[in-house]
């Protein structure tokens, strides 16, 4: 068995390996679709409101009082980033009021995250795997706004929204590396990181996310 320390570091790297592939998947996607940037601020959109309302269920029944703590800072964070967004999609003359992202129903990983009981698992698949994928998702995008001409939206994803989740991607190493100290502990990890990135692999493909932005071909 590796030390908790060691383990950590190594699902951290295979998580970026696979992310590279996911950001690569969802980058095709926006394109084929011919998004624009309302369109992928919507998006983001979603994933903020499922992580806040993620944390706020893990943090009613978390014993770890620094991690209720982190939730609680996380539900706040995430509702900051959802009035954020709402107000850049205000100033680019997008329709704020007419879109709900939890029409539609909910994402698969949602569903996942939120079935999740250990703190090994929450800190695997919603700190360490998901903020990774969350971060390197908002540069793809800012590059993708960047390139349509919106300096301001980019400014947004990567200086604002991805320093946010960075943070709780740092303290999710950390309480992975304290939780994870025993074969099955890591086990139970591995696997949680392992199916959050599979069912985000699923969440870009096309059809996923025109349901997500409740499109129509």
């Amino acid at each position: 068995m590796v030390t908790a320390d060691g383990f950590v570091t190594e699902l951290d790297a295979k998580n970026h390996a696979s992310i590279e592939r996911l950001i690569g998947s969802l980058i095709s996607g926006v394109a084929k679709e011919s998004f624009d940037v309302p369109d992928v601020m919507r998006l983001i959109l979603k994933a903020s409101i499922e992580a806040a309302e993620v944390a706020a269920l893990w943090m009613a029944d978390c014993d770890d009082l620094e991690m209720k703590l982190l939730l609680a800072e996380q539900c706040g964070e995430g509702a900051k980033q959802y009035r954020a967004l709402s107000a850049r999609l205000a100033a680019v003359g997008a329709d704020v009021a007419g879109y709900d992202p939890r029409h539609g129903g909910y994402s698969k990983v949602f569903a996942f995250l939120r079935s999740l009981q250990t703190q090994e698992e929450r800190s695997s698949a919603g700190h360490v795997t998901a903020k990774a994928l969350s971060m390197a998702r908002l540069e793809a995008l800012a590059t993708f706004c960047d390139n349509k001409g919106d300096a301001d939206t980019a400014h947004l994803f990567r200086e604002q929204l991805a320093i946010d989740e960075r943070r709780y991607y740092e303290e999710g190493k950390r309480m992975l590396a304290a939780a994870a100290a025993t074969e099955e502990s890591q086990a139970r990890a591995r696997r949680a990181a392992y199916r959050t990135l599979e069912l985000a692999g699923d969440m870009h493909e096309p059809i996923q996310l025109r349901k997500i932005l409740l499109k129509k071909r």
